[in-house]
């Protein structure tokens, strides 16, 4: 009923909506059964760039409109619109509702450091600031590397939280850090909260051997779309239902439905009535399972979400080689590194960065190229250390 609602409403109040359903004659008085929402085109990224004010629901004031962008890390960032009075809020209650399968109560204390600008820092002494109105502990990313860490460790201790907010490859970074530093782990921490990039096992394991917590780990969209949480007693993420629509599209174009096949997310959204997103290319890529939780039974389940469908490498024949396998060449090198960066501006040649925790020998380089050509024989591969690697804006 939700999603035939949200068509009905589309057409009626949103122009892209009106004038794309007339072209490809989809009447959503005719809406009848899920196959129906097949004969709505997709909606991409480069749709949403050339459409932005069509895509503006006619019934909402300008002032009730806030302009929202995704991060640039799989291309360029996308602005896109909100209900400011709705968006936040809503947001927050499917979170809150998601964490506490790791035990968070609204009110915990939470350390956060998930790109935040922080102002009036202090070098050497002080890299956050605190949010009293509910407790969270917001630290720089920016500024997050092994020569600050005892100055953010220290803090760690005395703030004493239960939970920390996070990326994946921060909190691994934490992990390394207190190993590195030969510290204790945080004995007020209850757990670790991951979003918004590739969860590999071999680091969640290796967190969790360091950290003495669950790593755990939820799926969401800065476009408001889906929301998905860990299951409980697994690593599968499961689809809130109520909070939008998720279709798993395979290579042909069709619904996946064999174990462990693979698709690209398409999401539609419930909640955003301002500029509603209907069949939108996420550019994630998920694999499929048939196995649902006990608790959830009919919501839709996913094993994993492997990463973004756009992470290529241009080969010397201007063909496209997929990038998820980006972190193989470095795997048994990994606790010798900090961070690393892969650069391609020629088709046929790859720049690596990396940020060594000593400086790499000769014999060790050699095998990070060799492991690199036996997953992507088709390139040129250039190894350069470097003393640090920048962040993004967002961390």
């Amino acid at each position: 009923e939700r999603l035939k609602d949200i068509i009905e409403y589309s057409y009626e109040n949103v122009p892209y909506y009106h004038e794309l359903f007339n072209k490809v004659n989809f009447s959503p008085k005719n809406f009848k059964s899920l196959q129906d929402l097949r004969k709505i085109p997709y909606l991409t990224k480069d749709i949403i760039r050339e459409n932005k004010k069509k895509l503006v629901s006619k019934t909402f004031l300008k002032k009730y409109l806030k302009t929202e962008s995704s991060g640039g890390t799989t291309g360029l960032p996308l602005d896109f619109i909100l209900d400011k009075r709705t968006s936040t809020p809503v947001e927050m209650a499917y979170l809150e509702n998601i964490w506490k399968r790791v035990g968070f109560r609204l009110f915990d204390r939470c350390i956060v450091l998930r790109g935040e600008y922080i102002n009036n820092i202090i070098e050497g002494k002080k890299y956050w600031k605190m949010n009293y109105s509910i407790n969270w502990l917001s630290m720089s990313t920016h500024h997050f590397n092994i020569d600050t860490f005892p100055v953010y460790y220290k803090k760690m201790l005395s703030f004493k939280p239960r939970y920390i907010i996070t990326y994946p490859s921060v909190a691994y970074l934490i992990a390394q850090y207190i190993t590195d530093h030969n510290l204790n782990n945080i004995p007020s921490l209850k757990a670790v909260i991951c979003s918004s990039e590739t969860m590999y096992e071999w680091q969640r394991k290796y967190m969790e051997d360091i950290l003495k917590v669950r790593i755990f780990s939820y799926y969401g969209l800065s476009e408001k779309c889906i929301i998905a949480s860990e299951c409980t007693n697994s690593n599968c993420y499961e689809f809130y239902p109520q909070y939008g629509y998720i279709e798993l599209i395979n290579k042909d174009n069709n619904w996946c439905t064999k174990e462990n096949e693979s698709g690209e997310i398409i999401a539609t959204s419930f909640s955003n009535y301002a500029a509603p997103f209907i069949r939108y290319k996420t550019d994630d890529i998920g694999t499929y399972t048939t196995k649902h939780s006990e608790e959830h039974p009919h919501w839709f389940t996913i094993k994993s979400i492997e990463g973004r469908k756009q992470d290529f490498l241009v080969e010397k024949n201007n063909s496209l080689t997929s990038f998820i396998r980006q972190d193989v060449p470095l795997y048994n090198l990994r606790n010798k590194i900090y961070a690393y960066q892969y650069i391609q501006d020629i088709p046929g040649k790859v720049l690596l960065n990396i940020y060594p925790k000593d400086k790499l020998d000769t014999k060790q380089i050699e095998e990070i190229k060799k492991e690199f050509l036996r997953v992507y024989n088709r390139l040129d591969i250039e190894v350069k250390l470097v003393n640090n690697i920048p962040r993004t804006k967002s961390g």
